[in-house]
């Protein structure tokens, strides 16, 4: 028997239709349980926050806006110490600047007044040039000096000076001696009130260009006392007197002496003002306090060193605070109240939206940390048509991307990984085929260099070459040009490395074909230069000394191509520097003439050539070697076997240097001339 089946539907409380009323009722009782509790919370929370703040408001911002006042009030003064400290420092700054352009401006001079006279002008018209030079160039007067320091050419003709070789003579330009030595490249002088003129004058100067000797520009240097004027700490404290949040200032220098003040000369300084701004300069330390409807602020004014020079005091008004915290204490009391309705109402509404969703979004999150995250567990919170809803279908979407991802970024990950090891072996393999390139270029190079000297009687010789890298641009080269005339060439190329090295070759190769057609240097070089310009596709230049020593007679003849001047040491022990001839480095322009010069050897006579990876070796403390620690390495050399001379240099250099990274190729070649006699060693 089926029965009626709407008698089964009749009693809407029983069942399961029942329960699940029941269940509903109970879920809304704890709904509204949470929200009750939040909204609570909320609210006695802002309640005690609003009393607190009621209660401290007062002092709490009155010391916050006087903290303020203070803080810019320590900002203005900074700002004044730091133009002070400018207005200390610019002088210099700027002495500096025009230091470097001095010499820059020296050294253009010096090289006009070589060319001169290499062209043979006479002095009225290298005077006149220097003139024209001097009137166009912006600077006051070029001196040219010679070897014994006395001054042969001038912008001002009318005047004689001197830079004195001792200790007594005109004191003005005894700083200017060592460009007379040789023991300085260019000095840059201080600034000195002259008593020929009485005018502030400025010289710097560069020694002499192929024989001993300076040249020095000078310029008067009275207008910087304008320009920090101009830029300095007077116009600043002018500009915040009229902004008007200053009621008064004073700046102080180290003695309490106040180099700027304002508005009036007549205010003073308390006496507690003036005992905090001693202190302050004595030890460098800030203070700030209230004094009546005035902020007073005292900061120390900090020197290059770091130490105090002088102090500023300021008083900033304090009018308008007790208004201006008026007001602060009503805005604040009607938004803490709007705020406390606002947070009330919207606690009560979102508190029964934001537990469960939270919740429920946090324990996927954590599912997904453990990588345990099944497919539809925020199915409760996606069907939700709100924010909630959306970040619940964003999540599960996301969280679906992420293992996608996951298991994506794993197989690249160690593809990635394959290939990078592919091509570090790669680069590896480049690496070493590099090295052994260069290592066979490095030997190449060896090989391409004289090994032994020519066999004779009459001369000994050596020579070696330290390349700065695997392969350098210096060169050496010795050879018989006949039976009687051997021939000496040492370079130097621009540039290190390959290229250095490949256009050593070149030069070395035009170099030694054209010495067989000519016993003349300066012909040579010519030649060479010309040649050397048209196989010159990378723009590189190469200085060189070229010698011919007559075997007979001892007669050396030679040609310098702006390298630098070899040494001679006679067989009594003496050193000096062989005379240059004014040669430009080969490779730079076509159709250059070339002058020669020539020397005798005595018997026991040797020849030095080095190139400047010797003199202008460096130690860690960036000191350079220089020709005065050469000539000491090479002094009392006269009974020395020649391979013993080239390494005392070497060893001196090495000792020298020391720790520091080799700078250029050391390249040295010595020759001593015996005469008729057999050499000893």
């Amino acid at each position: 028997m089926r029965g009626n089946p709407h008698s089964r539907r009749g009693n809407p409380q029983s069942g399961a239709a029942g329960r699940m009323a029941s269940a509903k009722r109970s879920l809304i009782a704890h709904d509204l349980s949470v929200r009750t509790r939040l909204v609570v919370l909320v609210a006695g929370l802002l309640i005690i926050a609003i009393v607190s703040v009621a209660a401290t408001l007062g002092s709490q911002s009155r010391s916050a806006i006087l903290s303020q006042a203070e803080a810019d009030g320590n900002l203005i003064a900074r700002v004044l110490a730091q133009a002070a400290s400018v207005t200390n420092t610019v002088p210099v700054e700027i002495e500096r600047a025009i230091g470097e352009q001095m010499v820059a401006e020296a050294l253009l001079a010096a090289h006009m007044i070589d060319v001169a006279e290499n062209s043979g002008l006479d002095k009225k018209v290298i005077d006149d040039k220097l003139m024209e030079i001097a009137a166009r160039a912006g600077v006051d007067e070029i001196w040219g000096f010679d070897g014994a320091g006395h001054s042969r050419y001038s912008s001002v003709p009318e005047i004689d000076l001197e830079i004195a070789q001792g200790l007594s003579g005109n004191s003005e330009l005894a700083q200017f001696r060592g460009l007379i030595t040789g023991e300085r490249f260019s000095v840059v002088g201080s600034t000195f009130k002259r008593a020929l003129d009485g005018r502030y004058i400025k010289f710097a100067g560069v020694r002499g260009v192929n024989r001993p000797g300076a040249v020095l520009v000078g310029i008067e240097f009275s207008l910087i006392e304008g320009i920090v004027d101009r830029i300095g700490m007077r116009q600043m404290v002018r500009s915040l007197l009229d902004s008007g949040r200053l009621n008064a200032i004073w700046v102080f220098d180290h003695n309490m002496k106040a180099v700027a003040q304002g508005p009036r000369n007549d205010i003073q300084p308390t006496a507690e003002e003036q005992k905090a701004v001693e202190e302050s300069v004595r030890v460098g330390r800030s203070q700030s306090w209230l004094a009546g409807s005035s902020m007073v602020v005292v900061t120390p004014i900090p020197g290059q060193d770091g130490g105090p020079i002088g102090a500023t005091l300021l008083r900033l008004p304090t009018d308008g605070l007790d208004n201006l915290l008026q007001r602060m204490l009503v805005d604040g009391s009607i938004v803490a109240i709007v705020i406390l309705a606002l947070s009330i109402a919207a606690g009560s509404w979102f508190a029964h939206r934001l537990v469960q969703p939270l919740i429920s979004i946090r324990q996927a999150a954590q599912a997904v940390e453990r990588q345990d995250y099944e497919r539809g567990q925020l199915a409760n919170v996606e069907s939700r048509r709100d924010e909630f809803g959306h970040l619940a279908r964003v999540f599960e979407n996301m969280a679906r991307t992420v293992f996608a991802r996951q298991e994506e970024l794993d197989a690249l990950v160690k593809d990635r990984t394959a290939q990078l090891i592919e091509k570090n072996e790669a680069l590896e393999k480049v690496n070493k085929q590099i090295s052994q390139d260069l290592d066979l270029a490095q030997r190449m190079q060896t090989a391409i260099l004289p090994a032994a000297f020519p066999q004779s009687e009459r001369f000994s010789g050596y020579a070696m070459m330290k390349a700065a890298r695997q392969v350098g641009g210096d060169f050496y080269d010795y050879f018989m040009i006949d039976q009687r005339h051997l021939a000496v060439v040492i370079a130097d190329v621009s540039g290190k490395g390959v290229p250095a090295a490949f256009f050593m070759a070149i030069a070395r190769t035009v170099i030694q074909g054209i010495s067989r057609e000519s016993l003349a240097p300066g012909e040579t070089m010519a030649k060479a230069n010309d040649l050397v310009c048209r196989e010159n596709p990378l723009e590189l230049f190469v200085t060189v000394f070229y010698g011919i020593l007559d075997i007979e007679t001892g007669v050396l003849r030679y040609a310098n191509a702006g390298h630098n001047c070899p040494y001679i040491v006679s067989h009594t022990g003496e050193v000096s520097a062989l005379e240059g001839t004014g040669g430009t480095a080969c490779g730079i322009m076509e159709g250059l003439p070339y002058e020669e010069a020539a020397i005798t050897l005595a018997p026991g006579d040797a020849l030095f050539m080095f190139t400047d990876g010797v003199t202008e070796a460096f130690d860690i403390n960036e000191q350079e070697y220089g020709d005065a620690r050469l000539a000491t390495a090479l002094a009392n050399g006269e009974g020395a076997v020649i391979e013993d001379l080239a390494g005392r240099v070497v060893a001196s250099v090495a000792a020298f240097v020391g720790a520091a990274p080799q700078s250029d190729d050391l390249t040295c070649l010595a020759l001593r001339y015996h005469g008729n006699k057999k050499e000893v060693a």
